[in-house]
């Protein structure tokens, strides 16, 4: 199923809405028939209640999922097919949700393969789409703010109280305001003094909290008669703009020759007064100001937040702009300790999904600890804790995939070897069975072969470090 057309996408997410019949897996072998749903407002999917008393239907909230994987590339599927709960032919029926920072699961089976193509782009363009209005930092989205209202409307009233307003910017936005500033903030925008904010309140209260004095500080130095202007009426014409981004921020535009790949860009510098009203009508959320050349706080916010317009410039954040050539040994490397561990050191389980979380975001060593398990199977957790292990093999097989998405230079797996021989044995037979070709297992022939090779000579590899 494509989603090269608009109307496909947009019938995807309406039939999502209506909902589809699904088997929610769990580990143990049960199994639950369910009407999944995706919330009118997009926000989150359920599922339709059911027929125990007093149960809830959980929400799962499109903020909170990390990754929509389909087919059986989840631990739980894995020992479902030990346990021949689930058949092999199914696999391409099957997905899983992983949420709340990879430490949750939600492991579902749908019953055909259309339906499960309908969801897994359903729920990516939502992640996708969600991503991309945080980073943007589109204050002016109205729909997005009001999914945070939602979120935080614990009794379900469509308006939020003040201990729910402060808790949501504590626990979802990660804003710490002092109780004074807050309570004069709340009390301005609580028109009828109810301590309860409607949705049009919230989204006033957002806004104002979202606003940049800094930037309205530089907006009036720039800005003819700046001083004279307020926060709420001050506005850049297309001259003063391109003043601003030419003179002061030595600006350029990027070009992309395709939507899909950020990477593959051309850069140009402004000079005209027709990029600068192209920009207008990208980031100013006001269209009469728009069609006046005029931009406002609020777009003058979104367009220097904009990932184009970073302090960090796109050609070093993109693109590999370093000399890759070098001996692995003069390159710091993306570490991690213990990975194993989603909880403390003490308790917890052995998961692959921790090994997937940090190799997504780029790291490139990852480390287990490596002990004798029963049947001759070798197993990682943390000795001598009530840590759960995981098979060796089980981490291998499920961290396979992710290996190199996140970047095509090597991997290094530490293992912390507390292993027999004969269970090093079969740690080498299962990185060998598994891994194949990626597997570095003879040494690779260079220009200089007095020094270790280059990370750009161990593209797609992966090496093995033994402590």
């Amino acid at each position: 199923m494509s989603l090269n057309k608009t109307e496909d996408l947009t019938q995807i997410l309406k039939e999502l809405k209506v909902g589809s019949i699904l088997i929610k897996q769990k580990s143990h072998g049960e199994k639950y028939v369910r009407r999944f749903y995706l919330d009118e407002h997009e926000d989150f999917i359920s599922y339709y209640q059911s027929e125990k008393i007093f149960a809830q239907p959980r929400r799962y909230y499109i903020r909170e999922i990390d990754e929509v994987r389909a087919g059986f590339h989840a631990l739980a599927f894995g020992q479902l097919l030990k346990q021949h709960n689930v058949h092999s032919d199914d696999e391409e029926l099957a997905f899983s949700i992983f949420y709340n920072n990879y430490r949750d699961e939600l492991h579902l089976m749908a019953n055909d393969e259309q339906t499960r193509c309908k969801w897994i782009l359903g729920l990516q363009y939502l992640i996708d789409l969600y991503a991309q209005k945080r980073q943007g930092h589109i204050i002016h989205d109205t729909n997005w703010i009001l999914s945070h209202l939602r979120f935080g409307d614990k009794d379900k009233s469509n308006t939020i109280t003040k201990l729910e307003c402060q808790q949501l910017l504590a626990d979802s936005l990660n804003v710490e305001l002092p109780e004074d500033v807050f309570e004069k903030l709340f009390q301005e925008t609580d028109k009828n003094g109810e301590n309860i904010l409607t949705p049009d309140e919230f989204i006033n209260f957002f806004q104002v909290l979202a606003r940049r004095i800094d930037l309205y500080e530089i907006m009036q130095k720039y800005v003819e008669n700046g001083d004279e202007q307020t926060i709420e009426t001050i506005c850049m014409n297309i001259n003063e703009l391109l003043y601003f981004l030419r003179t002061v921020q030595n600006q350029s535009i990027l070009t992309y020759s395709s939507k899909q790949f950020k990477d593959d860009f051309t850069i140009q510098p402004i000079t005209k007064r027709e990029q600068v009203q192209e920009l207008i009508n990208e980031f100013e959320p006001n269209i009469e100001l728009q069609e006046k050349g005029l931009l406002s706080l609020d777009g003058f916010q979104n367009l220097l937040l904009f990932e184009d317009f970073s302090l960090i410039k796109p050609w070093c954040s993109r693109r590999v702009y370093q000399d890759m050539t070098r001996p692995l040994s003069d390159y710091f490397i993306n570490a991690s300790h213990n990975t194993y561990l989603f909880d403390s050191q003490l308790c917890g389980d052995s998961n692959p999904e921790a090994f997937n979380r940090v190799l997504r975001s780029g790291c490139r060593v990852v480390e287990m600890d490596c002990y004798d398990g029963d049947d001759g199977q070798p197993i990682v957790t943390h000795g001598f804790t009530f840590v759960k292990p995981c098979l060796f093999e089980s981490i291998i097989q499920f961290i396979k995939p992710t290996l190199f998405k996140a970047s095509p230079y090597p991997v290094i797996l530490s293992l912390e070897n507390h292993c027999s021989i004969s269970q090093q044995k079969e740690i080498a037979r299962i990185l060998k069975q598994i891994l194949g070709n990626q597997l570095i297992t003879a040494p690779i022939t260079t220009k200089n072969s007095s020094v270790l090779p280059s990370p750009e000579d161990l593209k797609y590899k992966v090496l093995i470090r033994v402590s």
